[in-house]
Order: C-alpha cells, then sequence, then structure tokens
C-alpha cells in the first residue's frame, strides 16, 4: 500500500468515525414532545404501580377510573368520527380531509394542519375508509382521553387500481370549552 493510499485510508475512517460520533449526539438531544413520545416505564417504576394498585385497588393507565362513562362514550365516538373524516384523503382536493375532520378538532390542531397540506403519491392517490374499530388504551395522563382506531379500507393509485390499507390512528382528545376535541393524532406507531 502506498503512503496516499494509507492517508485516504486514514482520513476516511477519521470522518465515519465523525460522522458516526455526530449522529449520536444529535439522537441523544432531540427533545421528545409530551404528548407525542413517551418513554416505557422502567421495570422499577412498574413495580411501584403495581404495589399502589395493589393497595390502593388504582391503576394510573386505566381511563376508566378517572373518567365517566358518559365522557368515554363521547369521546370514543368522536375519535371514531374524526379518523373516518380524516383518514379519507383525494389526491385532487388535498385539504379535504382536513376540512372534514375539522369539526372533531381542537383549533389550534385546525390551524396547523391547515398549514401542511398533503400530497399524494403514484401509489398513494385515494384513501376510503370502509370498517373503523375502536379500542382503549393505556393512559396515565388525567388531563387526556386517548383511543385506538383501527382504519381498513382501500388505498387507489393515480390509476384507480385499488389495495386494502390498514392503519392505526391513537387519537388524544382533551376537554375545550365546547367538549372533548382531538388535539393530536399519531398514525401507525411501532411497537
Amino acid at each position: 500500500m502506498s503512503v496516499q493510499q494509507k492517508k485516504m485510508l486514514v482520513s476516511l475512517s477519521v470522518i465515519v468515525f465523525l460522522g458516526i460520533m455526530i449522529s449520536s449526539f444529535i439522537a441523544k438531544e432531540k427533545p421528545a414532545s409530551s404528548q407525542e413520545e413517551k418513554q416505557a416505564p422502567s421495570s422499577e417504576s412498574v413495580q411501584e404501580e403495581k404495589e399502589v394498585m395493589i393497595e390502593g385497588k388504582e391503576n394510573p393507565y386505566d381511563q376508566a377510573e378517572r373518567n365517566t362513562k358518559e365522557d368515554l362514550q363521547s369521546t370514543k365516538e368522536i375519535a371514531t368520527e374524526f379518523v373516518r373524516a380524516f383518514a379519507s384523503f383525494n389526491g385532487k382536493n388535498p385539504s379535504e380531509h382536513i376540512e372534514k375532520a375539522k369539526p372533531y378538532m381542537s383549533e389550534e390542531m385546525y390551524e396547523n394542519y391547515k398549514e401542511q397540506k398533503e400530497r399524494g403519491t403514484l401509489t398513494y392517490d385515494k384513501v376510503v375508509p370502509e370498517n373503523l374499530e375502536t379500542t382503549e388504551v393505556s393512559n396515565d395522563n388525567p388531563d387526556v382521553i386517548q383511543w385506538n382506531v383501527v382504519m381498513q379500507g382501500k388505498v387507489y393509485d393515480v390509476e384507480g387500481k385499488a389495495q386494502p390499507e390498514e392503519d392505526w390512528y391513537l387519537v388524544t382528545l382533551e376537554k375545550q370549552d365546547d367538549g372533548y376535541k382531538v388535539v393530536g393524532v399519531r398514525v401507525n406507531l411501532p411497537n
């Protein structure tokens, strides 16, 4: 190996090393949003919560223990109707689904989504929800109610060919002056 090749190999190694260090530093520095990304509880905190549950018979993750049946039923219906409207995307009118979902959203969320125009792709031009199933989730935030809404439907490409689609929506609702409104949604969260 020539001296020039050795210098190039050392330079390349230094660049790769610096790239790895910078990317790991950036990954550690990303702040987690309070509602959007919750870390899994440590085994120690899970054990403490189990002890509290046994002693006080309260589960901090059970929404039914801190909300009325009426609030739970109402928010479940709102979450389902929100996903029915929000999931129905049409590439020819990319803001239509946001306008359909507006009655269910908080004003802040609506304004945020109104600014973010979604666009179709060659394989994703239209979404038609067909079946919606709403299930409970574990939620330790007493200020919000959350529901998991599973949407099964069809996705159409620009040529009109349909394929089945299943998306999972984690819908977060908060009590506003005019009743419960959707304040956050996350789609297809990783486990």
